[in-house]
């Protein structure tokens, strides 16, 4: 498989790390999903998008156990990330890591989940 083409993200209060594991891109996300986060994530989810497309990739994994706050915006981000996903016909699982410690990432990501359940789901660790 290819080299990864999609850059990290970093800002004062907002991180987002991806990685190529086999068939897999990881992308952990830390901080704080605030207004400030909105265009850098919507920015790095439509280049993440076209690598999962370059890849052929079987699933993509979202590690959000670091991530203390997402805002409405940013949730809707990952949903047009989704649609975009079915749209465009790739068949990969987008699977999201939570900390059950932090119970609105579960309760925020669910919505996802049930909108696309046989693409999106949730592991709390």
């Amino acid at each position: 498989m290819s080299s990864l083409r999609v850059e990290p993200v970093v800002t004062e209060s907002f991180g987002i790390e991806p990685a190529l594991r086999e068939d897999t891109l990881g992308v952990r996300l830390t901080g704080t999903g605030d207004m400030a986060a909105v265009a850098p994530l919507g920015t790095f989810l439509k280049d993440l998008h076209a690598e999962a497309a370059r890849l052929r990739v079987g699933a993509i994994e979202f590690d959000v156990r670091n991530l203390y706050f997402l805002n409405s915006s940013c949730l809707k981000a990952f949903i047009s990330f989704i649609c975009g996903l079915a749209g465009q016909g790739l068949r990969c699982k987008v699977q999201f890591v939570t900390d059950a410690r932090l119970g609105w990432q579960r309760r925020s990501l669910t919505a996802l989940e049930r909108m696309s359940p046989d693409v999106v789901s949730i592991t709390e660790t």
